[in-house]
């Protein structure tokens, strides 16, 4: 189960946003949940991992090379972070879902 508000109060932290703030708390949702999708379409468990700091950080990245108004250049150096993450993920059986899975 992903628990979206603890991801969205570690994306808001991230991003400098005080915690009261919920101006932008659908927008930073909808990047936090493609983050996730984006990691299963890539074949990661992202879902099944959620609580691994290494999923979450990833997704962060997503969520940072995505969200709003930042430096062009923040975003890119989140993008390739984000990538990054993905190969290095897809390397470790661990991470992979299940029909990913090479016996």
């Amino acid at each position: 189960m992903i628990d979206k508000q603890n991801l969205k109060i570690l994306a808001k932290k991230c991003l400098s946003i005080m915690p009261e703030s919920n101006l932008k708390d659908d927008e930073i949702e909808l990047h936090v949940m493609a983050g996730v999708n984006e990691l299963k379409r890539q074949g990661i468990d992202s879902e099944g991992k959620i609580d691994d700091d290494l999923i979450k950080d990833a997704i962060i990245m997503f969520v940072k090379a995505n969200f709003g108004m930042l430096d062009t250049k923040d975003k890119e150096q989140a993008q390739k972070s984000f990538e990054t993450h993905c190969y290095n993920l897809s390397l470790s059986q661990e991470y992979l879902l299940k029909e990913n899975q090479s016996d």
